[in-house]
Formats: C-alpha cells, structure tokens, sequence
C-alpha cells in the first residue's frame, strides 16, 4: 500500500498540509531509505484528528518522491473512553461487546524488516533507547528474523525495567505480542489466530478479559486492583476488512500516576519548593511510585543545595560590601546625604565583584525575606529540564 495513494494526495500535498503544519513528524532512518511518520504533540493539543493524522502513529514508509510504500503499520490513533468528546458516548460505539484486553504499560514497538533483517522502532523513532534495546531483545531471540506472516506488521509492547511509566511489572523484560496487522487493509488478525501464531513463537500476549463492557467501566472507577496497580483496559472490536475500532479505559489511579510522571518537571519541583506547597510535595514522594519518588528526591536535593549554596555567597557578598560600608563611615551617618552614600557605596562594591547575587545581598540590606530572591536566582537549574516520562514519544 502506498500511504500517499491510500489518503488521497501527493507527497507534496501530504507535506504541505500536515508537516509544514507541524500536525505530523517525520523522522528518517540514518541508514536505510526509509521513513516513519507520527502526529505531533501539537496535533494532539489542537485535538486534530482525520485519516491522515490518525494512521500516522510510527508508520514506516520509503523515502523520496516516489516513496510513500508501507514497510510497517502499526496501530492507528485510538482515543480513551469517556475522556474525550465523541469517544465515551455510549450512543457512537459499536452494539456487540468488545473484546477486552489488558493494557500494558510499556513502551510501543513495531517490527519491520529492511533486507530481509527484522528491526524494532519505537512510536517515533528507529534510533531511540527504546528502539535499540527492542531490537537487540528480539534479534537476541529469534536472529535475523521473526518470520512475520508476508503482507502483516508484529506490533509489541515494550516492557524493561528501567524504561518503565507507571506500572511495576517487576524483572519482566519483553517484548509482548499486540497484533498482527495486514499492511494493505489494517485488518488484524483475530485474538484466537493471535495466540496461536504467538505460542508457535514462545511469545507472551496480553491477558484477555472475560468481563463485560459494562463491568469494566464499573471497575475502573475504583482502586482495586487484581494483581497490584495496572494500567486498565483496550476494548477491541474486530471488524472484517478494516482496522479493529478500539478504545482505552484506564484506571483513575493510573490516570492519577500517570499525570504525575508525565507532567511533573523539575520546574513543578522548583515551584513547589519555592512556594513551600508541603500537600503535593509529599504527594509526590510518598503517594507515587518509587522511580518517580527517586526522581523528585533528585531534583529536591539539586535544587536545594543550589538554595543553600547561593545563600552562603549573597550573606559573603553583603558582609564584604558592609565592611567597606563601615571602613567609609567609622563614626555612623550624620546626614540623610551620607545615607545615600553608603548605599552608593555597597553598590559600586558589589558590581566591581562581579557577582551574580548581588540582589540577595541588597535584599538583606533592605531587611527583606531572602527566600524568594533566592528561589528566583535557583530557577535557572530546571531550564531544559524534562518530566521523568515524555508520554507523547513512548
């Protein structure tokens, strides 16, 4: 299937209307001539969701003008149930009930194969962390190739330690088999065919739910967990032909954890400090999980002794500059004019220290509280500075 063929427009007009839009990414192999596309982090602000921007979720294509063949194609945009208009209206679903998977809380791997050698990408990219440990797990099991049925893309979720969100999964490391789906028409293969194709091959598929769809919506409402926190539920239903319609439902405790690490900067951190909100500090230390706890504790402690250190400096800096104060003016002021001299004098002797904190030093002067000078100089460290998890890229 040729993507550009498949929505109706050229490679110029496809670039047109969504790259140079900033609605889709794309992002080029540094060796083979191929591509991968995927909605921007402004297509899902604005809410702009239409064929194009829905298929480009990591889908793998060649390059050039007369590219645009799909090599891999993973699963298209779906949306959460209930949390967003048009996608939790009872009255717009489907009136059999779904399948219910579990969903795993990981990362999206989708197979492809260049050369007849099989590679892992992750949402957005061939080269990223993610990417490079999939393949390496993967061509540590199987070599070269899966052996993937001709015409189909293997779509896994990642699963490692040290690359986890929200859910604790423990030593586990794998990939997990998600799908099988059909290049031409998005059609999968049935969870049946699924767990059949996945044991011939030694691997693990997501549990299957035998609750209603009624039931899960209930459950999720709660904090009862089966076996430990989980992520929640991927209601699927397979339509022949096509691509399955599904939904993610999501425990309100996940949702809770999940804004936290994927929200939470170290510039929330600064603000918290700063502003001494002890509530959401201790929240994040002792309502999360223990890698996002570690992370706060992290930035906690950096920011802190960047307080402490700019504390000692400015209390240096001012007891420098009243020294000359007191070398100029022995015997006191004697006149409001003198005053001002002084003053003049702390002055010039901070700016020729070339100091930066010369503002705490003056804040002492004028008997002001230092602590919001100080947090406003210790800013500075969060710039650049990311939540733990970028949602978005995983």
């Amino acid at each position: 299937m040729n993507l550009y063929t498949h929505l109706g427009m050229t490679h110029e007009e496809f670039s047109e209307r969504y790259e140079n839009t900033g609605l889709i990414e794309r992002g080029h192999h540094e060796t083979f001539p191929l591509d991968i596309l995927s909605y921007s982090r402004k297509c899902v602000q604005e809410n702009v969701w239409d064929k194009a921007t829905s298929i480009c979720r990591g889908i793998i294509i060649t390059r050039g003008v007369d590219g645009g063949e799909v090599i891999a194609r993973p699963f298209e945009k779906f949306h959460n149930y209930g949390a967003e208009p048009g996608w939790g209206d009872t009255t717009y679903l489907p009136t059999d009930e779904p399948v219910i998977w579990e969903k795993l809380d990981g990362f999206l791997c989708t197979l492809y194969t260049w050369e007849g050698v099989d590679y892992i990408a992750s949402k957005g990219s061939f080269h990223s962390v993610h990417a490079k440990w999939a393949t390496a797990w993967l061509r540590k099991k199987f070599g070269k190739s899966l052996e993937v049925p001709a015409g189909y893309t293997a779509v896994f979720e990642g699963l490692h330690r040290d690359l986890r969100i929200v859910v604790d999964y423990g030593l586990r490391q794998e990939l997990v088999l998600l799908a099988l789906i059909n290049n031409e028409t998005g059609e999968e293969f049935t969870p049946g065919a699924l767990f059949t194709w996945a044991d011939s091959r030694g691997l693990s598929v997501p549990r299957l739910g035998r609750q209603t769809l009624d039931y899960a919506v209930k459950h999720t409402l709660t904090n009862e967990f089966e076996d430990g926190l989980e992520e929640g539920y991927v209601l699927t239903w397979y339509q022949n032909g096509k691509p399955p319609f599904r939904l993610k439902l999501k425990f309100i405790e996940y949702l809770r954890l999940h804004r936290m690490v994927t929200s939470v900067s170290p510039k929330r951190i600064w603000e918290v400090l700063a502003t001494n909100q002890s509530t959401e500090l201790n929240e994040y230390l002792k309502q999360s999980t223990p890698w996002f706890s570690a992370f706060v504790q992290k930035w906690m402690k950096a920011l802190t002794l960047e307080y402490r250190r700019i504390e000692s400096d400015g209390n240096t800096l001012y007891q420098a500059a009243q020294r000359q104060v007191e070398l100029k003016y022995s015997t006191g002021f004697c006149n409001l004019s003198e005053l001002h001299d002084a003053r003049k004098t702390f002055a010039q002797f901070i700016q020729a220290s070339g100091s930066k904190y010369g503002s705490v030093a003056f804040a002492i002067l004028d008997g002001k509280d230092i602590k919001p000078v100080i947090w406003k100089l210790v800013r500075r460290m969060t710039h650049g500075g990311n939540p733990m998890v970028d949602a978005h890229n995983t």
